[in-house]
């Protein structure tokens, strides 16, 4: 399974894509958390019933003998309200950012024939 990961890099934020999958220790990285911490967050919030677990999580083999739960981007963002870390706060501002950022299409123009545009 190829998945996208949302990483660190000199206090900004970036996802490597748009098909988002962490582990918690992944997560834990990320927040400046402990992997214990993101680990019953997570039960916390699959137990509340609010998100399916077999929507939002998933078990990939890494290799004949080892697999590895990994999250999707729509439980990571209820688990950066978990958390008050200076990372954390980072994560819900670059979510508020891409959720309310202007998608910028470039117009199309047609030529119909001779003088005539749409």
């Amino acid at each position: 399974m190829k998945r996208d990961r949302i990483i660190l890099n000199d206090n900004r934020i970036a996802a490597t894509g748009q098909d988002i999958w962490m582990s918690a220790a992944e997560i834990a990285g990320l927040f400046n958390v402990t992997a214990a911490s993101v680990q019953n967050a997570i039960r916390g919030i699959l137990k509340a019933d609010t998100l399916n677990d077999y929507e939002v999580c998933r078990c990939i083999r890494i290799n004949e003998r080892a697999s590895l739960d990994v999250y999707s981007l729509e439980l990571i963002i209820p688990l950066a309200y978990r958390f008050n870390t200076y990372y954390t706060n980072l994560f819900r501002k670059w979510i508020v950012r891409k959720a309310t950022a202007e998608m910028r299409q470039q117009p199309i123009i047609l030529h119909l024939g001779s003088d005539m545009y749409c």
